[in-house]
């Protein structure tokens, strides 16, 4: 075989998903797929079951009859990172770690989630996703196609001193299922706009820890684990959540008269704030809401001037979400 004279650019790939298309882990692929605006392809974890153990017999070296790999039990995981739109592909992410497409997204009290079986009818809408990184052409280069992905950590975040305070996002995404890492499909995949990006400059009424204050800085991050069990001849056979959904957020806030006393009121707390722990107001740009919340940290930070890191672990109080996103007009 002679040498190939193509060359391909990491830009040229693009990262598109959508809902499965009625049963949770078969492809979505034949419908249009909606893209994601990622930073760059970063190469997914497959994380084949591989042995290469030296076992007894004649000498000290592996031997080839020695070799084992298997790739139907194992858990593969994408992680991805970008600018957060106002769409539907970017929403479904949230979606599927939240268990929730009602209109605003929020993390509900008491939250209990479904386990998912493979091949059995979707929870919901959004419970079960197909990922592709597609590149630009399917003669010299081949895809690679996740079915039954679900989403078990996302962050959001925004930056007044980065990109006009423009939204981010990062996220991790697993299946138990055995992707397609040679595909030649070629799906219909919608592109993102750039009418669709959301701004912290459009955000306001901002308190942390029901205090008014000046922001600089903030991220909300939901970690919600996967567990796969069952078997068969294309992977697990049930996807299901971890012991707990854990909804922590981080501010870098001005200090200030109104928050000089975070210190001491982080070091002396004995229960958790009931009500405004985090409110960013930014109606249908994913404003935030976290009503209840203990503090895990509040720190100087020696910048320019003086400001104040704050951390705090969103608490259920029976009636309250954990954490709810403004995507709603």
């Amino acid at each position: 075989m002679a040498i190939a004279e193509q060359a391909f650019s990491p830009k040229e790939w693009k990262v598109a998903l959508v809902s499965d298309a009625s049963s949770a882990g078969d492809t979505g692929i034949g419908t249009t797929m909606l893209q994601l605006d990622v930073d760059s392809i970063g190469m997914p974890s497959l994380n084949p079951n591989q042995v290469v153990d030296i076992r007894s017999g004649v000498g000290r070296t592996f031997k080839d009859e020695d070799f084992f790999q298997d790739n139907k039990m194992r858990v593969a995981e994408i992680s991805l990172s970008g600018t957060m739109h106002l769409d539907a592909g970017h929403k479904l992410l949230l979606q599927n770690i939240c268990n929730d497409v009602s209109t605003d997204i929020s993390v509900a009290t008491g939250f209990t989630p479904a386990s998912q079986i493979y091949g059995a009818s979707l929870t919901n809408v959004a419970s079960s996703l197909t990922l592709v990184m597609q590149p630009s052409d399917v003669t010299n280069q081949q895809g690679m196609e996740f079915f039954g992905c679900v989403v078990t950590s996302f962050t959001l975040s925004a930056d007044a001193t980065t990109e006009g305070g423009r939204y981010k996002f990062s996220a991790t995404l697993q299946t138990g299922k055995v992707p397609d890492l040679a595909s030649t499909a070629e799906p219909t995949i919608t592109p993102y706009a750039n009418t669709t990006d959301v701004f912290l400059s459009s955000a306001s009424g901002i308190k942390v820890f029901g205090t008014d204050s000046i922001m600089q800085s903030f991220s909300t991050t939901i970690e919600n684990p996967a567990v796969f069990t069952g078997f068969s001849s294309t992977g697990y056979q049930v996807v299901s959540r971890g012991a707990e959904i854990a909804v922590t957020a981080e501010s870098t806030v001005k200090y200030d008269a109104n928050t000089k006393g975070l210190i001491n009121t982080f070091d002396t707390q004995t229960s958790a704030l009931a009500g405004n722990s985090l409110v960013i107001t930014n109606n249908n740009a994913y404003g935030v809401l976290i009503d209840n919340a203990v503090l895990t940290d509040v720190s100087l930070n020696e910048g320019d001037i003086m400001m104040l890191n704050v951390a705090m672990k969103s608490v259920d109080d029976g009636t309250d979400a954990l954490i709810t996103f403004d995507v709603s007009s």
